[in-house]
């Protein structure tokens, strides 16, 4: 991850790190704690649904790895073989 902690996520206005280590966060206290599932299962799927949000709104150029490049189409990749 970019940030160690949730305050450096939180300096740098990184929505999205901040989002995932919340959930990590969350995650891991209820692995030490299972008898706290009631009470952290709303806020893990809450902390889900903001990453999953968040990931949406992030340009797609970030996204993709080719870095936008266009690869020529090899058509003998896709014949039958023997």
């Amino acid at each position: 991850m970019k940030y160690e902690t949730l305050n450096e996520a939180m300096v740098a206005n990184d929505e999205l790190a901040e989002a995932r280590l919340r959930y990590q966060l969350l995650a891991e206290a209820f692995e030490a704690k299972p008898q706290l599932r009631s009470q952290l299962n709303p806020q893990i799927e809450r902390a889900k649904a903001e990453i999953l949000r968040l990931q949406a709104l992030k340009p797609k150029a970030e996204e993709n790895s080719s870095d936008g490049k266009v690869v020529a189409f090899d058509a003998n990749r896709f014949r039958k073989s023997g």
